[in-house]
């Protein structure tokens, strides 16, 4: 998984072998390249900010299955639970900081 994380998606990470179609254009998805088989890593990827986001690993790839990683994927996008932007990203990365402080 590190060569397709350190190597592959860094080198073009919007590449057309990551991309994904609509409504999931936004996002790339890295398959093989040292994943397990039937696994898929889901990523957004930030052209000026130059920075890529891992954002869930899915399992299992069965096509036309309800559990199929790429329902589930599409779902949580759908649902909102991955950051539109960077700056959502720190916004959330600093709640959840700043409740993990508060539990201790």
């Amino acid at each position: 998984m590190n060569i397709g994380i350190k190597e592959k998606i860094t080198q073009d990470p919007f590449a057309s072998h990551f991309a994904l179609q609509k409504p999931l254009q936004k996002y790339g998805r890295l398959k093989k390249m040292g994943l397990p088989q039937r696994y898929r890593l889901f990523f957004r990827a930030f052209k000026e900010e130059k920075i890529i986001i891992v954002l869930w690993l899915g399992f299992p790839r069965k096509e036309g299955d309800k559990k199929d990683c790429y329902q589930v994927f599409t779902k949580k996008v759908e649902n909102g639970e991955f950051p539109e932007t960077i700056d959502q990203l720190l916004q959330e990365c600093e709640i959840e900081n700043s409740n993990q402080e508060n539990e201790d």
